[in-house]
């Protein structure tokens, strides 16, 4: 997992995520320093954002268990969220989805590459 610029124990927290959530069943990385709670908080939403790609759940919903799980952990990412989720209720539409769709994948870009090279190198294995 050399093409990502996330550390070691950023990578356990997503590797972890991604098992409980069973999208990999198992992956050997370890690390000295064990993952922080908003390392865990962000690799929780970056799976779930990943999920909400793959199944196209409502975006009220992701929002809505983003804002939960980066409350306490992260602050700044729980009010950005929470803007999003302001404006997407005030203006439920597809541009304004679009919009904030592109702004939580760029915010996560490093968590869902290291998804993709996670689940890659699983399926490389099967």
């Amino acid at each position: 997992m050399t093409t990502t610029s996330l550390d070691k124990s950023q990578q356990v927290a997503l590797q972890q995520v991604l098992i409980s959530s069973k999208l990999l069943n198992n992956y050997a990385l370890k690390s000295d320093n064990p993952p922080s709670v908003e390392q865990q908080a962000y690799s929780l939403i970056a799976v779930t954002l990943y999920r909400f790609n793959l199944q196209k759940i409502k975006w009220s919903s992701f929002l809505k268990t983003a804002i939960n799980t980066a409350t306490n952990a992260c602050p700044w990412l729980a009010s950005e969220l929470i803007r999003c989720q302001l404006d997407f209720k005030a203006q439920p539409d597809d541009a304004v989805i679009i919009e904030q769709s592109a702004l939580i994948n760029g915010i996560f870009s490093e968590e869902l590459a290291c998804i993709d090279a996670l689940l890659g190198t699983e399926a490389q294995a099967k």
